[in-house]
């Protein structure tokens, strides 16, 4: 190998291969020929000392090492291009891959259109997101970024504050039928909808004016999931809490009805946790804008300073 920059060729080209699955596909993307690819891949193999690939005429994987060599490819090019643009005083543009992890409630809302919307703007960028409501290791998924709501725990990640959401009590017309007026005293006595971690045990009020009160809650269903909290408080299966993202349009149908309209419960933050370290792809920075704009226009959305 001559020098480094052979070297990040190599790796660029192992990354169409490893992203592509097969030597072909990779030299349509390089506008280059198969036996190239190939001779870059054996060239690698050499340079590192160990087998990246197994390629036969029926079949063409990635072994072991070449699984944990493509997730390292990544982060070794990005960081290669961030410091060229920053000595060269550019701006790079969003392309490659975004990996993003976000709740599965926020996925099929606003994360999505945030992501079509980056798209929109930069056509060459691929967006990978996977949804979840489980707590992530961001440093063994492979991803570059996720979206999380309320407190983030790990304090090795970096932590962006898009804002904090507001969260109000629901309920459907037929339930408050059976349960009469809801007070601040009856609500304990009442079935509510548990979502873990968020509305569960003692949950906090707080009124226009700023006074609080704990309010302990009966949650005979719980779930983690945001959407099948929302799906059992729809089939009136309690008293439950959402965002006005969310039950809005319900709302306004009539096929729910705010609970304790002068109360609500405690804002929640919405953050972006990244992985520890100064560069940031361009990809990254593009998203969490086109996140904090589209939040922006979500009714009782409060934007972070």
């Amino acid at each position: 190998m001559k020098n480094t920059h052979d070297r990040l060729d190599l790796l660029h080209t192992f990354i169409r291969i490893g992203e592509s699955g097969s030597l072909s596909k990779a030299a349509r993307l390089l506008d280059t020929t198969q036996p190239t690819v190939s001779r870059r891949l054996l060239e690698l193999e050499r340079l590192l000392g160990c087998k990246l690939a197994i390629r036969n005429t029926a079949n063409f994987s990635l072994t072991d090492e070449g699984r944990s060599l493509l997730a390292e490819a990544h982060d070794l090019t990005d960081r290669w291009s961030g410091l060229s643009q920053r000595l060269q005083g550019g701006q790079s543009r969003p392309e490659g891959t975004l990996r993003v992890i976000g709740p599965s409630g926020y996925g099929t809302g606003f994360l999505t259109d945030a992501v079509t919307d980056l798209r929109a703007a930069h056509p060459q960028l691929r967006v990978e997101l996977t949804l979840t409501d489980r707590v992530v290791d961001l440093a063994a998924s492979g991803a570059e970024c996720w979206v999380c709501v309320g407190e983030v725990r790990d304090p090795g990640l970096v932590c962006r504050t898009v804002g904090r959401m507001e969260r109000v009590l629901i309920a459907t017309p037929e339930l408050l039928k059976r349960t009469g007026p809801v007070t601040l005293a009856r609500l304990p006595q009442l079935p509510c909808v548990g979502l873990i971690p968020y509305v569960t045990g003692n949950v906090r009020l707080i009124n226009r004016a700023g006074r609080s009160r704990i309010v302990p809650l009966d949650t005979p269903i719980r779930t983690d999931s945001l959407l099948a909290s929302y799906r059992a408080i729809l089939n009136g299966a309690g008293i439950g809490a959402a965002a006005p993202w969310m039950c809005h349009e319900d709302m306004q149908a009539g096929r729910l009805k705010r609970v304790l309209p002068n109360w609500w419960l405690e804002p929640i933050g919405v953050h972006v946790a990244l992985p520890p370290g100064l560069y940031r792809p361009a990809r990254v920075t593009a998203f969490v804008e086109a996140l904090r704009q589209r939040m922006h226009a979500l009714p009782g959305f409060r934007p972070a300073a």
